[in-house]
């Protein structure tokens, strides 16, 4: 009856048996006087003798507790089970000599032939008892084996999902500061001014992004706020051609999303604005905490078409990733175009994993 699993101590394993153990006997001892009372007619007799055979029955099993915890390991083999058989046999056979040994000792008043009926039951009775409770032991021994193997499968892939999360972050981190130092570049010769200010912006992203690297989760308005820096980078690049507007609804603010999880989409909206033929663009972010889950919209001129034709990038495939690891099964991603407007709708429900 070992109750120990890869999620439950040694300390408390042991206890829970013991307890079992002990509740166990002190059920079987109730009964033994009851019947033996019954069969001899002296329950002095009676709680002599069950004050001997239960007790060494507690003991038995003790033993067997020990020696099944020490020399099994976690497969329950026919092997196993062919001793706990044996055992059990010889130990109904050893509490019959102890029952008829103490009625040769000790006097007892009951019919003559009584003796003579009750023979061999003892033995049975006893070898029932112990067959039961070797079987019960290696039932939940195995049931206990088995959950662990269980439980430590899925810790190893808990830790393998979070290492990959933090790989995702890491590839995020390198691609948007890949794509922040070539703007930068691009702008130095010609405004030096500029870049200066862009660098402070990307400076000021970079910061909020190592200072919740260890974060899995963090508010929206933290995030979206973020986002603005990442934008203003680009307004002052493309100064007179680029707005960003922001509609953030007070219930959405507070709720925990995945760490830069909007970035590359923002990234997506204005690559492809700057590539429509309007002279000057907005892109919009609305997010709106709904009964049905939390919605975020991300939006931008231009036609689904234009997006269709290109590979997804790193950002995209990052993102649909990292979105599969925090909200499995319970996320919607998807573009959509409306008129001479391209979507990005974001829908999550429940709480992130790995939060």
């Amino acid at each position: 009856m070992e109750f120990g699993g890869a999620d439950v101590s040694p300390m408390r394993a042991s206890g829970l048996f013991w307890r079992a153990q002990i509740t166990g006997w002190l059920f079987w001892a109730v009964f033994g006087v009851v019947s033996r009372t019954v069969v001899f007619g002296d329950l002095a007799f009676a709680l002599t003798l069950t004050s001997i055979v239960e007790p060494l029955g507690f003991a038995l099993t003790a033993l067997a507790h020990q020696m099944f915890r020490n020399k099994i390991g976690r497969d329950i083999t026919l092997k196993v089970v062919v001793v706990a058989v044996v055992l059990s046999i010889a130990g109904g056979l050893l509490q019959m000599l102890t029952v008829n040994a103490i009625k040769d000792v000790l006097p007892w008043r009951a019919e003559p032939d009584i003796a003579a009926r009750v023979g061999a039951i003892p033995a049975v009775y006893y070898t029932l008892i112990f067959l039961g409770w070797s079987l019960a032991y290696l039932w939940i021994r195995a049931e206990a084996n088995a959950q662990g193997e269980r439980i430590e499968r899925s810790r190893a892939q808990q830790a393998a999902l979070q290492t990959e999360l933090h790989r995702l972050r890491l590839q995020l981190d390198s691609h948007l500061l890949f794509n922040a130092l070539n703007t930068v570049a691009m702008e130095i010769p010609e405004e030096p001014d500029t870049a200066l200010e862009m660098t402070h912006r990307i400076a000021d992203y970079l910061r909020y992004s190592l200072a919740h690297q260890d974060q899995r989760v963090c508010p929206l308005a933290n995030e979206i706020e973020a986002m603005c820096d990442y934008v203003r980078i680009h307004e002052l690049r493309f100064e007179g051609r680029l707005d960003c507007v922001v509609e953030l609804e007070p219930d959405a603010g507070p709720v925990p999303v995945p760490h830069l999880i909007l970035q590359p989409l923002v990234e997506n909206a204005v690559k492809y604005g700057l590539s429509s033929p309007a002279e000057r663009f907005t892109v919009g972010i609305v997010a709106e905490n709904r009964n049905d889950g939390l919605l975020i919209e991300i939006s931008n001129p231009g036609r689904l078409t234009m997006l269709e034709r290109d590979r997804p990038g790193v950002g995209l495939n990052n993102v649909r990733r990292r979105l599969e690891l925090h909200y499995p099964l319970r996320h919607e991603l998807s573009l959509v175009e409306a008129g001479n407007t391209v979507v990005a709708r974001l829908r999550l429900w429940g709480t992130a994993c790995f939060a």
